[in-house]
């Protein structure tokens, strides 16, 4: 393998320069945007509720295990540390 080969992107599309890219205004972006979003499939109420409440059970089951580690460093730890 050469080096022209090691830098072709891996997807296989071309290599874009910065100098390259075109700015449009600001007000083309949100207008690009707004209509990118409404293409987008959004979930329904009782999907985005559920998927919420497994968040919240995941993010506490996470929040008590890590408590309980520091709990367990904290008490295996103290001694040597602070030499009470």
């Amino acid at each position: 393998m050469g080096r022209s080969s090691a830098r072709r992107s891996s997807g296989g599309g071309r290599i874009i320069s910065p100098g390259s890219v075109r700015r449009g205004s600001p007000l083309q972006f949100f207008q690009e945007t707004i209509s990118e979003l409404r293409k987008a499939v959004w979930p329904t109420r009782e999907e985005t509720v559920r998927l919420s409440w497994y968040v919240i059970i995941l993010a506490g089951v996470i929040m008590a295990f890590l408590a309980g580690m520091d709990a367990v460093f904290d008490e295996t730890f103290r001694p040597y540390v602070l030499d009470l």
